[in-house]
């Protein structure tokens, strides 16, 4: 049986995803170089996967590119991100289980990114770079913060905390106990020109922990 494949544009870059297995992705320069790099991601994916003790079955080709969406600006400089038709499937109970251990692992590896990095170097920002690592940590947590808020699934803005690895921890924390409300969101949401739904607030957390965390340890070869 074919599988599908879902490309976005964000950023200057091109990202393929692999909506049977989230938080599976390629990001590449170019639309086709992202695309084809799936089936290794795929394979990468797998390996992880059991390496973290998630049982989780393969694809098996052909490879069907189901959609290609470029993100815009919407208004005042924010970017307007896909939403796929594989986003719109509200969750399913079987899945809140899948999708609980896939976050508690994500979390856990992008912690263990930072886990032996010098303190004095988690402020630095490198040439090139937009962020120091701490920033990194404060990015991610903020945009899991922000997408659950547009599902009015965030808690208050002022109980975020101001340090980065503890905001971050809050939101994985309060991301596990939304699961059954996130599970119980079968609709849409439309704000600021964005389409948002349950699924997607799941595939773009686990995608920018994956992501994130690959980030950090590229980061961490350079301070060495």
């Amino acid at each position: 049986m074919a599988y599908i494949v879902c490309a976005e544009e964000n950023q200057d870059l091109w990202i393929a995803h692999a909506p049977d297995l989230p938080g599976c992705f390629a990001s590449k320069e170019n639309r086709e170089a992202a695309i084809q790099a799936i089936p290794v991601a795929i394979d990468n994916y797998l390996d992880w996967c059991k390496k973290q003790g998630i049982r989780i079955t393969g694809l098996s080709a052909p490879m069907i590119v189901s959609e290609v969406i470029r993100s815009w600006e919407f208004e005042d400089g924010h970017m307007v991100h896909a939403f796929f038709a594989s986003d719109r499937p509200p969750l399913v109970r079987a899945e809140i289980n899948e999708f609980k251990l896939l976050l508690e692992a994500t979390y856990a590896d992008l912690l263990a990114s930072v886990e032996e990095v010098d303190p004095a170097d988690t402020d630095k920002i490198l040439p090139g770079e937009r962020w120091s690592i701490e920033g990194i940590l404060e990015h991610v947590a903020k945009s899991e913060w922000w997408c659950l808020d547009r599902l009015g699934l965030a808690f208050p803005r002022d109980g975020i905390p101001a340090d980065a690895k503890l905001f971050l921890r809050e939101v994985h924390a309060h991301m596990l106990v939304m699961l059954p409300e996130l599970h119980k969101r079968g609709g849409v949401v439309v704000l600021a020109g964005e389409t948002w739904s349950a699924r997607k607030i799941l595939r773009r957390s686990l995608w920018h922990r994956r992501d994130h965390t690959a980030h950090i340890n590229k980061l961490r070869a350079r301070l060495r």
